[in-house]
């Protein structure tokens, strides 16, 4: 099949498509339904994976679209699944990692929201639902006055307005300074009508789809009096259900990618906690993958603690639920801002905003409109025209394309999808990885053996991944099992051997001698046998994978 060309955004019935072409394309493609949306959209979950069961093989996941309107979002996730599908058999990292691991990828989990954004209907944070209210809110509400196809801003002159035009840009609206008189002065809102007016305030009304989804996970859970956005209770949506019942049903998981857009940035655990107070072997393996996703996209690296702390407050946010409950190493990655194009990074602006560094602010503003001049031909950015509005009279309509103040423009699309996979692929690899060797067999007497194993962790975390994972007991101790088909006992040794955990060989320390961990275990059982050798000896993890040994093969190799 063609390569998709990533130069436009797809709807959710494109997605559905693709997505099905490339598990008719690809024998390491399967494609499957976790549930429905609100509205009764399939939310499609595609496995990738080479021989073997994919439960059997660490587990990695990339999930797109909680949020409606970021659509760059599963674009990316796409275009990892294209790039994994496409470059198996030729690219030898990409060959090895699809080998060894199982790789979810479940890029729309809000197709209602997406299909509201792109069709043009309005604009929802997640799900289409009717939140928290069954009716409208009085207020302004966002859509479409002018027909245009595009949600903009409003502005009206008022002598009382708090907005100016800037003297550098007649594009550019600027606060009203304490001692600005005597000027034309604006008040600015979203493009929208407005519900109960009373022919003179004009306030914005909450959404009537007021959902947020990544609010609405179990990880330090508020309610809408705290929280808004949050649902009824954690996991009150059909979607989030969904995406928790998949995690929860698929242990072997080891890391995942939350894919979203907005500032440009790789957000990290913890959130409810300091790092100081964060197991240190976690918190150094999460900096040094993370710290490799910043050379791959340039984007500034923080905590959730330090984003509810210093920006912004979030509560119940899947990212901090998959470390919080599960154990996950898992990133929320920010993958487009407009406002990054100004030169600044997300906490650098926010900043900015608290100490009202108006004129700094200017400039910014400033520098994006010469970035939309220069890279977008000026199609970033509608300038302000007249339009007679049914209910304020006289305004103007104008502003940046509300699509991509958040998701990147057509033409860089390619660009930003290929940066998030080159991330995804290099952080994938680090997951711990079960190798089973055969160290002794000994014929002690005529139909009895002594067996020896050597089982390795190959792979750079540890077997349990985290160690959040095992305060939440979310894993069990790595276990060595013989079975013996037909005529034969265990003279020596147990059937199930529980070895614990087994160390990976990254996260150490900078400078260190020796091993000071475990990476492996010898298992031994002396075993009779009556006839051919029949039976298998697994060594099986949660997260590690699973390795199966032919009792015929051991023993007929070593003997």
């Amino acid at each position: 099949m063609d390569a998709p060309a990533f130069d436009r955004y797809l709807q959710y019935d494109e997605l559905t498509a693709l997505l099905k072409n490339l598990e008719r394309e690809f024998d390491t493609a399967s494609l499957e339904s976790i549930g429905k949306s609100h509205e009764g959209r399939e939310i499609w979950a595609m496995t990738i994976t080479g021989a073997g069961e994919p439960r059997d093989k660490p587990g990695f996941l990339v999930d797109g679209n909680i949020h409606g309107s970021e659509v760059t979002a599963s674009m990316a996730a796409l275009h990892f699944a294209w790039t994994v599908l496409s470059k198996y058999g030729d690219d030898e990292t990409i060959t090895r990692l699809v080998d060894t691991t199982a790789l979810y990828v479940i890029p729309m989990i809000s197709p209602d929201g997406v299909e509201h954004v792109l069709s043009g209907v309005g604009w929802v944070r997640s799900g289409t639902r009717m939140y928290p209210r069954e009716e409208a809110r009085s207020g302004l509400h966002i859509e479409d006055v002018d027909g245009n196809g595009q949600i903009l801003s409003m502005r009206m002159v008022d002598p009382g307005g708090g907005w100016k035009v800037s003297s550098s840009d007649p594009r550019l609206l600027v606060p009203r300074r304490f001692h600005d008189h005597g000027g034309t002065y604006f008040r600015v809102f979203p493009e929208g009508l407005i519900h109960d007016f009373d022919g003179v305030e004009v306030g914005v009304a909450p959404p009537k789809q007021g959902l947020d989804f990544n609010r609405n996970f179990g990880a330090n859970w508020q309610p809408e009096s705290q929280q808004s956005g949050a649902g009824e209770y954690p996991m009150s949506e059909p979607e989030t259900r969904a995406l928790a019942a998949f995690v929860t049903a698929h242990p072997n998981l080891c890391g995942a990618h939350s894919l979203h857009t907005g500032m440009e940035s790789i957000i990290r655990p913890p959130s409810t906690q300091t790092d100081k107070q964060m197991p240190p072997e976690d918190l150094r393996r999460i900096w040094e993958i993370g710290r490799l996703g910043v050379e791959e996209t340039g984007y500034v690296l923080f905590s959730d603690y330090t984003l509810n702390d210093d920006v912004y407050a979030i509560h119940g946010d899947f990212g901090c639920w998959c470390y919080e409950f599960r154990g996950l190493v898992a990133y929320t990655v920010e993958l487009w801002d407009l406002r990054a194009r100004s030169g600044r990074d997300y906490l650098a602006l926010s900043e900015m905003n608290k100490q009202r560094d108006l004129d700094g602010l200017e400039q910014v503003e400033l520098a994006l409109l010469t970035w939309n001049d220069d890279e977008l031909g000026g199609e970033g950015f509608f300038d302000w025209h007249p339009f007679d509005h049914p209910q304020l009279g006289p305004v103007e309509i104008g502003g940046w394309r509300r699509l991509l103040r958040n998701n990147a423009p057509e033409s860089m699309l390619a660009d930003t999808c290929a940066m998030e996979t080159r991330f995804l692929i290099a952080h994938a690899q680090a997951s711990p990885q079960l190798r089973v060797s055969v160290h002794e067999v000994e014929s002690i007497a005529e139909g009895v053996f002594r067996i020896a194993i050597d089982v390795h962790n190959d792979g750079y975390f540890p077997t349990h991944v985290t160690e959040q994972a095992l305060k939440q007991k979310q894993v069990t101790d790595v276990e060595a099992r013989i079975e013996l088909d037909g005529a034969g006992t265990i003279v020596s040794g147990q059937e199930i051997e529980y070895l614990g955990q087994l160390a990976g060989f990254g996260g150490g320390p900078w400078r260190g001698d020796g091993v000071s961990e475990r990476q492996r275990r010898k298992v031994e059982w002396v075993v009779r046998l009556e006839g051919r050798p029949q039976g298998t000896i697994e060594v099986r993890s949660q997260r590690a994978g699973t390795v199966r040994l032919a009792l015929a093969d051991v023993i007929e190799v070593r003997t």
